[in-house]
C-alpha cells in the first residue's frame, strides 16, 4: 500500500448550511485534492446526513476520511465507543470512497487506553467487510503506531523530516495528518507560511511522508477552510497542484533515498530529488549507463524547465540558486 493522493482537512463542512456545504464539494472538485479529513460527530450529524455527504464527495470523485471518535461527541469510555462505531461503520462501509481514521486526539480521550484502541481498531475491520483504510493519528514516536489492527501510519510531527526519522523502520506506510496549517492566527501550528506549507508537502511526499493540506485563515463568516470548509483562499493550493502531478507520474517501485537531500529513486530508470531550503549551484547523480531526460522544478514558481538528455554514468544538473527546487531524471530510450 502506497498513498499517493492527496488530502486536505476540513473536520465540519458537512455540519454547514447548503449554501457552504456547495461551496465546499466546489472547491474540492476544483483542487487537487482526492481524500478529505472530516469528523462523523456522532452527537451533531445524522447518519442519513452523513451518508449523503460521503455520496456527494463520491459524486467528485474525492474520498471520505471520517474521523470516527473526537473529543467533541461526548463518548467518555470504550463501551460507548464500540457501540457507536457498530453503529456507524457497517452503514458506511458500502460506500467505496471511505477511510476510517478512528481519533485524530485520543489523547483528549482518557477513558480510553492504548490497548482500548486496539480493541477498537479490530472492531472496526470486524465491521468493515471492504477493509477501508484505517489509522488513528499519534505523535511520531508514539507505540501506538506500531500496534497491528491499522492498515497504515497517521501521525503528527513537525516536520516531513522529523516524521521520517521517528517512522523510518516502520512497516506500513505513513502519513502526515498534522503538520501545521497555512494561516495567520496566533497558534504556530495555524500560522504556516504558504512557502512552509509547499516545502513540507514536496518534502513529505519525497520521504513517502504525503502530508495533508490545512488551511486556517478567517473569512466573511469568522470561518476557516479547515474547520468549516468554504472557499480555499491560501497561497499554496495552487502550487500543490503541481505536485500532485509529479506525484501520479512516480513509479510504484520508487523508494527513498537518505542523502543530503531526501529522494525517490529507481535506480536507472527515474529519480526525483527535493532540494528545499538547500541553494545549491547544481547536483550530480551517479546513475547506471543510459540516457535520461533532465528537468528541474521550480515549486514555488510552479516552472518545469527542461535540460535536454544526458548519458550516464554521470548527470549533473545546473540549479538557479535559489530554494525549492527540485530536480527529475527520466530513463529514455
Amino acid at each position: 500500500m502506497i498513498i499517493d493522493g492527496m488530502a486536505t482537512t476540513a473536520l465540519a463542512w458537512h455540519l454547514q448550511d447548503v449554501n457552504r456545504r456547495a461551496r465546499t464539494l466546489a472547491t474540492l472538485q476544483a483542487s487537487p485534492f482526492d481524500r478529505v479529513r472530516m469528523a462523523a460527530l456522532a452527537g451533531r450529524c445524522t447518519l442519513d446526513s452523513l451518508e449523503e455527504r460521503v455520496s456527494e464527495l463520491a459524486g467528485i470523485g474525492v474520498t471520505a476520511e471520517l474521523v470516527l471518535l473526537h473529543p467533541d461527541d461526548g463518548i467518555a469510555d470504550v463501551a460507548a465507543a464500540a457501540r457507536y462505531l457498530r453503529e456507524v461503520v457497517p452503514r458506511l462501509a458500502p460506500h467505496p470512497n471511505v477511510w476510517w481514521s478512528l481519533s485524530a486526539e485520543p489523547a483528549r480521550l482518557p477513558g480510553i487506553s492504548e490497548h482500548d484502541w486496539v480493541r477498537l481498531a479490530n472492531l472496526v475491520a470486524e465491521e468493515d467487510p471492504g477493509h477501508h483504510p484505517l489509522s488513528v493519528t499519534v505523535p511520531a514516536d508514539s507505540p501506538l503506531l506500531w500496534r497491528r489492527g491499522f492498515t497504515h501510519g497517521s501521525v503528527t510531527a513537525r516536520s516531513p523530516r522529523d516524521a521520517w526519522v521517528q517512522t523510518r523502520d516502520h512497516h506500513q506506510p505513513v502519513v502526515m495528518d498534522m503538520c501545521g496549517y497555512e494561516g495567520d492566527g496566533s497558534d504556530p501550528w495555524l500560522s504556516l507560511t504558504p512557502q512552509e506549507v509547499v516545502a513540507q508537502a514536496w518534502d513529505g511526499a519525497v520521504r513517502r511522508r504525503c502530508v495533508t493540506h490545512g488551511e486556517s485563515y478567517l473569512d466573511e463568516d469568522g470561518l476557516t477552510w479547515s474547520q468549516s470548509g468554504g472557499t480555499l483562499v491560501g497561497e499554496a493550493v495552487r502550487r500543490l497542484r503541481l505536485l500532485r502531478q509529479v506525484l501520479v507520474a512516480i513509479p510504484e517501485e520508487a523508494r527513498y533515498r537518505d542523502r543530503d537531500a531526501p529522494m525517490l529513486e529507481l535506480a536507472g530508470e527515474f529519480y526525483l530529488e527535493f532540494c528545499g531550503e538547500h541553494r545549491f549551484p547544481q547536483r550530480e547523480y551517479d546513475v547506471p549507463e543510459g540516457r535520461y531526460e533532465v528537468e528541474v522544478i521550480d515549486t514555488w514558481e510552479m516552472t518545469v524547465t527542461p535540460h535536454g538528455v544526458q548519458e550516464g554514468p554521470t548527470v549533473t544538473v545546473p540549479l538557479p540558486g535559489t530554494v525549492g527546487q527540485a530536480i527529475r531524471l527520466r530513463r529514455v530510450p
